[in-house]
């Protein structure tokens, strides 16, 4: 039976539960205070909308100063985009540097512009579309941690989409759900290192517990909590449950700050309670999943499993 055991094993979750954010997320306070803002690259072709000459600012700012202009239907290479004190800008090429207009009267090209990269599905599930819309046909449907191969990218009004291959399968995915680092590897590979220091047996990779610790992490980026018992998806017993995972025993630890995983696991270390699952010799498999919350912090999630 599944429950007893759940019991037993959180013995070892006790002393993780007991943390607050703020001591679970030791790295949080210089996480968000790296920059004033983040920036998206964009990198595609934009013209001038809705006004007939467009200022361009040496800094983000309508008050800053006017380094020249651009007419309508002007056109601007367009490097990132982000927000600044609640309006959208982007960063231009202008002449051997930089400048900035404000996107609201830009309009990004449909274009195609070609980019091969080996990507991954982050989320939890998502569909493959066959046109960069959302309210296109569904071409395939993703796991969390599927990879893609992409061969450019396109943007529906101010969304970036992907054109994307997984298997036989062609079609497009929004920016957002895709990430160009391979799922977990990172936070399982520190954790392994402290296990072998340790003298214990390194955990295995599992896709089971990958969907789960995704799912945890979405949530909690989603909604602004962090914590071990959410309103959606309950214990991380109930979402293994939910998701039909077999398991003798489980475990969590939860992080909220730079998106390093080693900067993770070293503020896992320097809990005991979170160590303690680390170090749990009882432990055999693991899964890990990532996600930014609107502050722009990093959540990660493990989960560990005995098999």
């Amino acid at each position: 039976m599944k429950k007893p055991t759940t019991i037993l094993v959180s013995s070892a979750l006790a002393a993780a539960l007991t943390f607050t954010p703020s001591t679970a997320s030791l790295p949080l306070e210089q996480a968000t205070v790296q920059a004033a803002y983040t920036e998206t690259a964009i990198n595609t072709k934009g013209s001038v909308t809705g006004i007939s000459q467009l200022p361009v600012r040496k800094t983000p700012s309508l008050s800053a100063a006017r380094l020249g202009s651009i007419k309508r239907y002007g056109t601007m290479t367009i490097r990132t985009s982000f927000t600044v004190g609640g309006s959208k800008w982007y960063k231009i090429k202008w002449g051997a540097g930089v400048a900035y207009v404000p996107a609201a009267y830009v309009k990004l090209s449909t274009a195609e512009v070609a980019f091969k990269k080996t990507a991954y599905v982050a989320p939890s599930s998502v569909y493959l579309k066959s046109r960069p819309l959302t309210t296109s046909s569904n071409v395939a449907f993703l796991r969390q941690g599927v990879k893609l191969e992409t061969s450019s990218y396109r943007y529906t009004g101010s969304t970036r989409w992907y054109k994307a291959t997984s298997g036989t399968k062609t079609g497009y995915i929004m920016a957002k759900h895709v990430t160009f680092t391979a799922p977990a590897s990172g936070v399982l590979s520190e954790t392994n290192k402290e296990r072998q220091a340790a003298g214990l047996t390194t955990l295995a990779a599992s896709s089971e517990a990958n969907r789960v610790a995704q799912v945890r992490a979405d949530e909690m980026a989603r909604t602004g909590q962090f914590s071990h018992q959410l309103r959606e998806n309950g214990s991380p017993g109930d979402t293994l449950d939910a998701y039909n995972v077999s398991y003798r025993g489980w475990g969590e630890n939860i992080y909220m700050g730079s998106s390093d995983p080693g900067q993770a696991v070293d503020a896992w270390m320097n809990s005991s309670g979170h160590r303690a699952n680390i170090l749990n010799g009882r432990f055999t498999h693991l899964g890990v999943g990532t996600a930014k919350n609107a502050q722009g912090s990093t959540i990660h999630v493990q989960v560990f499993l005995t098999k």
